[in-house]
């Protein structure tokens, strides 16, 4: 339950992407929206006797409030979800406060069939890609295996393709006829046919492709260093990484090396020399955003920032239904995209088990630091010496 002084802040806050005010006759149909948004984003607080203002006008006029709340959260919402709801008085007059989480089982639709989502103080339904990204977080479709219109057989580098296969598998790629090779392909999901039309799964163009970013530009990597601590100060380089999969893990972990701070230290008469975070680390948190990444976030570019005190990986899309921040840094995982993960531990990038970011904790102990924000997941690794 909320104290006095929690009350008093969310009201002068005003309503905002976490805070909504109610009247105490808001209808059924109304708050059944509000709470379907709050649960498909994430969650906030519905104060019902407040008007949009902010004025406290209280809810004396109707009785038994609680039950016909819980009703509402039962009958109107879409799966049910589960809200802590509480009286309080305030200022002479009471008050129903709902507390509503971010919701585990998403997406949530009212009974009338919308989804709706949270956009700063209002509530709108969602676009076709919103929704696409909330059936994604609850691994209901998985867009690394959907087909990617306008693509054709051609976009494959059979190179890479035999490379894989060769190595994984010990097929000689290139040797078989063709009707074998198209029949690999589509087996294995790299190719997909979609009304007697070949098409590249997304995944496929991202660990096989010619030039993904023509396709999916979304998938280069924005890599920059900077002269301070801030995004404001002086850049000493900039560019952005293309190429598959396995050659953005490659290129964007030599950048790091190379801009990476080496602290030294003097053992005897000798200097010793050693990065500021160490290549295993780095390796596993540029897999990991590579391979987790929400790639149907298309205006989002995956982003390497190297700054005098830390060292910064910024991932599209929020972590999927089930996890945390906390739960990933005990080994929990619930991966958004199963064929890039399936892929890069055949390629042998990761191992499947959910020990790389544990392992990257261990190392590196409270200079380890996770930040979700709205659609983005930020990992900072601090230095242990910042540069001066």
């Amino acid at each position: 339950m909320r104290s006095i002084s929690e009350i008093q802040s969310l009201i002068e806050q005003g309503e905002n992407g976490a805070v909504e005010f109610k009247r105490a006759d808001v209808r059924p149909e109304s708050l059944a929206r509000e709470i379907t948004a709050f649960s498909n984003t994430n969650g906030g607080s519905i104060l019902v006797g407040v008007d949009d203002n902010g004025t406290v006008i209280g809810i004396d006029s109707r009785k038994n409030i609680e039950e016909w709340t819980a009703n509402v959260v039962r009958n109107n919402v879409v799966p049910a979800t589960r809200q802590e709801i509480s009286l309080c008085m305030f200022g002479g007059k009471q008050l129903l406060i709902i507390e509503v989480p971010r919701g585990p089982d998403k997406p949530y639709q009212t009974i009338d069939g919308k989804f709706w989502v949270r956009v700063g103080s209002t509530n709108r339904m969602a676009t076709k890609e919103e929704l696409s990204r909330l059936f994604q977080q609850a691994g209901l479709v998985h867009y690394d295996i959907a087909p990617l219109e306008g693509t054709q057989r051609a976009d494959l580098d059979e190179r890479k393709l035999h490379d894989y296969w060769s190595d994984y598998y010990s097929i000689d790629y290139l040797a078989l006829e063709e009707v074998d090779r198209r029949r690999l392909l589509l087996n294995a999901d790299i190719l997909l046919n979609r009304e007697d039309e070949d098409q590249v799964s997304v995944g496929g163009l991202l660990l096989f492709g010619r030039e993904p970013q023509r396709r999916l530009p979304q998938s280069a990597i924005v890599f920059a260093v900077f002269d301070g601590v801030e995004l404001i100060d002086d850049l000493l380089d900039k560019q952005e990484i293309v190429g598959t999969l396995p050659e953005l893990i490659r290129q964007t972990k030599v950048k790091i090396r190379t801009f990476l701070p080496r602290p030294a230290t003097f053992s005897g008469l000798q200097r010793e020399e050693r990065p500021a975070v160490s290549d295993n680390v780095i390796r596993e948190a540029v897999v990991n955003a590579v391979c987790h990444r929400d790639y149907s976030i298309a205006n989002r570019k995956t982003a390497v920032y190297i700054f005098r005190d830390r060292l910064e990986i910024i991932s599209p899309g929020r972590l999927p239904n089930t996890l945390t921040v906390e739960k990933i840094l005990t080994g929990n995982s619930a991966p958004r995209n199963h064929f890039l993960l399936k892929y890069l531990d055949n390629m042998k990038f990761i191992d499947g088990l959910g020990r790389g970011v544990p392992m990257m904790r261990r190392e590196m102990g409270e200079r380890l630091r996770y930040q979700e924000e709205g659609e983005i997941l930020r990992l900072l690794l601090d230095f242990e010496t910042p540069l001066v």
